[in-house]
């Protein structure tokens, strides 16, 4: 049965998409005949590029990078500015009238245009520094009495610096960097927990690989032993009708073909259910599979697993490195939450330079040379009354969440060399199991020659080759089951491991 269309085509487009090795040098039928083998290099690639939680967790990775990229403007200079228009007329009260020159004037007809630019920036110890020009042009008929000579504008500039500088809450970078350095954090923690899904699938899509491949292999063994059985019954019959054998024999040969074929159905079942596993992973119609799949290769040496070797693949391990990740955050919190409980104590400072004119450029003069400054220098201070206030609360709980995160992190580590050594372990056994079932596989296989050469020469009945024949069979599948046992915990100990990813020719980069 080839493989349908749709597949071939996506095969040649994620090759394509992956830049996998040697597809330019080969010929085009090469390349078509290649492109309907899903090997486990190519299969591991193409979920890689089209898994939907994969592409989940991808996005996710990128949003904190967004995130931080939003909290590294936290030092931007900000510019401001404004333009104001007033106009205004309005009766003058007594004091104002005995208080001023034009005392006859009972009426304040008044416009006056304003105009303000500054900078404002933010230091790396919590302080508020701004720096603003403000001009303004004044008109009304109060000017133009007090004058006298048809003149009825007055201008003012001034330039002004303002720094506030706290001194307990607020200061130093624990308050000011914190949720700089928890953007950071949390973009590598985006970075583990993409790599982390990448493991995590590309483990589960293995798995489900060599399934398939156990279950493809495994149906022809099945086949043929139903054949043999079979084979067996028609002897049996023979048998019985000529009086050698019981009747019985030919009840059991019976028994033994209908096990057959319920074997059978059961292999086609899971095929059945191991190309749905495929299809899900790569996103594949209904109608796809009965893909071919290249002959397994033999298994990489063996790893010895030596005592604290787990300790050197700690820091590959996504799971410990994002619990080590979260810590080190929450003591970041933990420490903007203690500066946060301490009382508000700011140093304020403003200095001005002003000038005064007939017009704007008469106004702008005196202020570059600080004639008639204008200064203040005072401390504001602030704290709440009463028992625990919430800055003390939030700061108690935050350390609480940092004992939680130690917490998380040991049992990460704990779990992980657990781990590391049951799957180091399990990998050891399943390799042992494998020569074990090899070894019988090829004594069976002697046997069944040997009894073959018997039947050839009438020395042995065709029931014993029969019998020898569906053990033979049996070894096969068994060892054929014990090879996917194998793969799959060659793939467990590699993702713990960490080479998971490289062994297949998946590169991860992170910019």
């Amino acid at each position: 049965m080839k493989p349908r269309a749709g597949w071939v085509a996506m095969l040649a487009a994620g090759a394509c998409a992956l830049a996998l090795p040697g597809a330019a040098a080969q010929s085009p039928a090469a390349s078509a005949a290649d492109a309907r083998t899903l090997t486990p290099r190519r299969f591991i690639q193409l979920v890689v590029d089209r898994n939907a939680e994969i592409a989940y967790a991808r996005l996710q990775a990128r949003i904190a990078d967004r995130g931080l990229a939003a909290e590294a403007s936290l030092y931007q200079p900000t510019a401001f500015g404004s333009v104001r228009h007033e106009s205004r007329r309005r009766q003058r009260t007594a004091e104002e009238q005995l208080s001023s020159l034009a005392a006859r004037t009972s009426v304040l007809d008044e416009m006056v245009n304003t105009a303000e630019a500054g900078l404002r920036m933010r230091a790396s110890t919590g302080a508020e520094i701004s720096t603003s020009l403000q001009r303004s042009l004044r008109r009304n008929n109060l000017i133009e009495a007090l004058y006298n000579d048809g003149s009825d504008r007055e201008a003012t500039a001034q330039l002004v610096v303002t720094v506030r500088q706290p001194l307990l809450k607020g200061r130093g970078t624990d308050a000011v960097e914190a949720d700089l350095r928890v953007a950071e954090l949390e973009r590598e923690v985006g970075y583990w927990t993409f790599r982390q899904q990448l493991l995590k699938m590309g483990s589960e899509a293995l798995s489900a690989y060599w399934q398939l491949q156990r279950a493809y292999r495994s149906h022809p063994l099945r086949q043929r032993l139903l054949d043999n059985a079979r084979e067996a019954l028609a002897d049996a019959r023979e048998r019985a009708a000529a009086g050698r054998v019981a009747v019985t024999v030919e009840d059991e040969a019976r028994a033994l073909l209908s096990m057959r074929e319920s074997e059978l159905l059961r292999s086609s079942q899971a095929i059945v259910e191991a190309e749905a596993r495929i299809r899900t992973l790569l996103d594949l119609p209904p109608e796809d599979g009965a893909w071919a799949l290249p002959a397994l290769a033999p298994v990489p040496g063996d790893e010895a697993a030596a005592a604290g070797a787990w300790e050197r693949r700690l820091d590959q391990w996504p799971p410990f490195q994002i619990a080590s990740l979260r810590v080190r955050q929450n003591q970041h919190r933990l420490d903007f939450a203690r500066n946060q409980a301490q009382p508000q104590l700011d140093l304020q400072a403003n200095w001005g330079s002003h000038g005064l004119g007939r017009n704007p450029h008469s106004a702008m003069n005196p202020v570059p040379h600080n004639r008639y400054p204008d200064w203040y220098l005072g401390l504001y201070y602030e704290q709440p009354l009463g028992g625990t206030t919430r800055p003390e609360a939030q700061y108690q709980g935050q350390q609480l969440k940092l004992e939680q995160a130690e917490l998380e992190a040991r049992n990460a580590r704990i779990g992980f060399a657990n781990d590391w050594r049951s799957r180091a372990d399990a990998l050891q056994l399943a390799r042992r199991d494998v020569e074990q079932l090899r070894a019988d596989l090829d004594s069976r296989a002697r046997l069944l020659r040997a009894d073959e050469s018997g039947l050839r020469d009438q020395l042995v009945p065709r029931a014993r080759v029969l019998r020898r024949e569906a053990e033979t069979l049996e070894s096969e599948l068994r060892l054929v089951e014990g090879e996917a046992r194998l793969w799959t915990a060659l793939t467990l100990f590699q993702q713990s491991e960490g080479l998971l990813l490289t062994a297949y020719g998946v590169d991860v980069t992170w910019q």
